[in-house]
């Protein structure tokens, strides 16, 4: 599955040319000239990753980058600056702000995507070590291959117990579907494989059901799955 990358742009040249680079690249490139487009943009689809530059219209990257920072749905999107602003107090601002890099312009198209790459993989999760994970009374231990809620075993199928292990394990982040569809079943992702993975989240959600009202694994639209409230 192609990783989606968001980027605001306003330079109607530099804007082409990201586009162009990232789709060359693999990615599938989602670009916006104005910051408001995007923000709104981001109710219905959430990227993998967004490149923002900082002097845009109606309002700055730094605007842009703080409500970011607002939503739980939207914060642990890593956000690249892409911007001509190149001295130190630009650069250190906006990565205090929360940006995970900061690209100058004019910028070399492959550090670009070096950057990007590098930047997806430190956030992309990846399976826990921990022989027991826990999020909030759901415990799996996978030594013993033993899952319980609210002290009561629960009883999964192998790929029902790999699939709960990996997003307890990696509470509270989001576990992309692709990370879930690569550790699981070993896809980049396809159709089937997409639905095959919905059914394993809707069976354990209904084992977990049988046992408390309270909702435990979640989706987050364009994302992936997450232990609510954890």
């Amino acid at each position: 599955m192609k990783e989606t990358i968001f980027f605001v742009e306003d330079d109607n040249s530099i804007h082409s040319l990201i586009k162009a680079t990232l789709e060359l690249n693999g990615f599938n490139a989602v670009g916006f000239v104005d910051p408001l487009d995007f923000l709104q943009a981001l109710k219905t689809q959430v990227p993998n990753l967004i490149v923002l530059d900082l002097m845009l219209p109606h309002m700055s990257g730094y605007d842009v980058i703080e409500r970011l920072n607002q939503s739980p749905n939207y914060s642990n999107i890593p956000v690249i600056i892409l911007s001509a602003l190149s001295d130190e107090f630009d650069i250190v601002k906006g990565l205090d702000n929360g940006a995970v890099d900061y690209i100058s312009k004019p910028f070399g198209v492959a550090e670009f995507i070096a950057r990007i790459k590098s930047n997806l993989r430190k956030a992309n999760p990846t399976q826990d070590k921990r022989s027991v994970v826990s999020a909030r009374n759901l415990v799996v231990d996978r030594n013993k291959h033993v899952c319980t809620l609210n002290g009561k075993p629960i009883t999964l199928t192998a790929k029902e117990f790999d699939l709960l292990s990996i997003i307890v394990g990696n509470s509270p982040n989001v576990v992309s579907r692709a990370t879930l569809l690569k550790e699981i079943w070993g896809f980049d992702s396809s159709n089937v494989e997409t639905r095959t993975l919905d059914m394993h989240v809707k069976t354990i959600r209904e084992k977990l059901a049988a046992v408390t009202d309270e909702e435990y694994v979640v989706t987050v639209r364009g994302v992936g799955f997450v232990v609510n409230g954890d």
